[in-house]
């Protein structure tokens, strides 16, 4: 069977290693110049995860690295030099190839509907790359392109506010966990509870001098993702700590909604629902991103409503970890490798974007997924 990966991120190059080593050949489409560049992107961070939990014996097996099933935690720039880009050298990988759409060879969308049979005629994927445009075949298709490329907008309600986007293209409004270490003593506006906000939260208050943070979140309850008091993940508790204690040393403001932002000499005034304004330098908003199914819209691909992932896995999760907010160590599939079938035959949307919206997705669940769809290609 020949097997067609969507993004050559960490979940995207695992499968790619495990359908290589089950036979299959494979074909990677990376849009960017080069494996796992949105991890780049955030290259600075510390992840929480130590190193078992971010690479699989396959994939160890194939770069030969030592210490990465240690229990160390690396940087995000230290995981993909030492693992990521190893493993996309073994592979058959082209950067700057986008997949802009995926159909079927003679059908449309609404043809043979939830049918099997509809796997009879070969994935057809309109590929950008270098020399333009072409169609390329395989008989499955695996998406793994993840969420990095839209990032959630800075208003209410899901929606940009006036100003935002002269905002960022003026490079005093960033997005997602980016780094900021020329923010010192600057003015910031940050929005965001979730694990990326409080990774800038830590990384502004720990630059000299500290930068003068006006923090919005959407309630007082702080921060927004889950640590027990006896997480075995130290480090996601100590981030969670962090993010519980600096609410009480910036300013926070708990429920302000913004209504725009407008550029004003070197900085940004930011204008809120109530009427009030602010003056700031920069604005960072880390308040998630969202998954872009424009590809699959040819295909009979069943997002859900809410989340936009899958719509038996986002069931699924549901009902393990509630809306959000859940441990993301609890296990999903409680219905086993089948939530992640879709209504178009051998097509599969795995890694953070088949969660969607949500946040609380760890490697280890795209490890697991890869293993399960390999099985049922098998069958």
């Amino acid at each position: 069977m020949h097997i067609a990966v969507l993004g050559a991120g960490p979940i995207g190059l695992e499968a790619a290693v495990a359908a290589t080593d089950a036979g299959h050949s494979v074909t990677v489409y990376e849009q960017g110049p080069q494996a796992a560049w949105a991890v780049a992107a955030w290259g600075h961070v510390t992840l929480f995860t130590p190193w078992s939990m971010n690479t699989t014996a396959a994939g160890r097996a194939r770069v030969g690295g030592e210490g990465l099933d240690g229990p160390g935690f690396p940087t995000a720039a230290e995981w993909r030099a030492a693992y990521l880009l190893p493993l996309a050298a073994t592979l058959d990988l082209r950067c700057g190839h986008r997949v802009l759409q995926v159909g079927r060879q003679h059908l449309r969308k609404g043809d043979l509907l939830g049918q099997a049979a509809r796997a009879a005629e070969p994935f057809r994927l309109l590929v950008q790359g270098p020399q333009g445009e072409r169609f390329d075949r395989a008989d499955a298709v695996l998406d793994c392109t993840g969420t990095w490329g839209d990032p959630a907008p800075a208003g209410p309600g899901g929606l940009p506010v006036p100003g935002e986007a002269a905002a960022r293209a003026s490079g005093r409004l960033r997005y997602g966990p980016v780094p900021v270490g020329d923010l010192a003593g600057r003015r910031v506006l940050l929005l965001g509870d979730g694990a990326s906000a409080v990774t800038v939260l830590q990384e502004l208050l720990a630059l000299s001098p500290p930068a003068r943070i006006t923090w919005l979140t959407p309630s007082s309850a702080v921060p927004g993702f889950y640590s027990p008091e006896d997480d075995v993940l130290p480090g996601r508790r100590a981030l969670w700590t962090v993010g519980r204690q600096a609410a009480a040393e910036v300013d926070h403001r708990p429920g302000a909604f913004l209504a725009a932002l407008e550029l004003a000499g070197g900085g940004l005034t930011v204008r809120f629902e109530d009427g009030t304004t602010l003056e700031v330098d920069h604005a960072v908003v880390a308040t998630g991103f969202r998954p872009d199914n424009g590809p699959l819209r040819e295909l009979q691909f069943h997002a859900c409503w809410g989340s936009e992932g899958p719509m038996k896995l986002a069931a699924d999760l549901l009902a393990t970890r509630g809306g959000g907010g859940g441990d993301c160590l609890a296990s999903p599939q409680g219905g086993g490798a089948e939530v992640l079938r879709s209504p178009e035959p051998r097509l599969f949307v795995l890694g953070s974007k088949s969660f969607g919206r949500r946040s609380d997705f760890l490697l280890q669940e795209g490890h697991r997924q890869v293993t399960q769809v390999l099985e049922l290609l098998a069958r």
